[in-house]
């Protein structure tokens, strides 16, 4: 976002500096031809007026900085078009990455899962082990647990 918002505030920058030299530059245009028609017509007063208004003007106001102007002003739109696209390619490069990591981290999350799964699954086994080891089928029949073989209890 801060190179495309350079780009653009670097190109406005250099058009306004364009639109200045150009507006300029028709003003001293203005007053040479009014100075010139004045003089034709035999009109001093006027002449001195519109020469003192001539040497107010910039003194770098010329044909050539117009052209200079509009120059730095077309290599700010390519400046601006190359920093865009910048911008987008590295927007682009963070958002793979951060979709990178978000996998990485899901994948990791889920070994963990798997992990833990596969040692409760062998706690459990053994506890099934131990329980088997220690205890039998009167214990469980004398308890009260004939409903836990349902398939043998079954009438046939």
């Amino acid at each position: 976002v801060y190179m495309h918002c350079v780009g653009i505030q670097l190109e406005k920058h250099f058009s306004n500096s364009r639109t200045e030299a150009l507006a300029a530059w028709e003003k001293k245009t203005d007053i040479t031809t009014a100075i010139n028609i004045a003089t034709r017509k035999r009109l001093p007063l006027l002449v001195n007026e519109l020469k003192t208004k001539l040497k107010g003007l910039p003194k770098d106001v010329s044909h050539t900085s117009v052209k200079e102007a509009k120059e730095r002003h077309l290599t700010s739109k390519a400046l601006k078009t190359d920093l865009q696209k910048l911008a987008n390619k590295r927007f682009q490069r963070a958002k793979e990455v951060a979709t990178e990591r978000v996998i990485t981290i899901m994948r990791l999350w889920a070994h963990h899962e798997e992990a833990v799964a596969k040692e409760e699954l062998r706690v459990l086994g053994e506890a099934i082990r131990e329980v088997e080891k220690h205890l039998t089928r009167a214990e469980v029949e004398a308890d009260g647990g004939a409903h836990l073989f349902k398939s043998e209890a079954a009438p046939k």
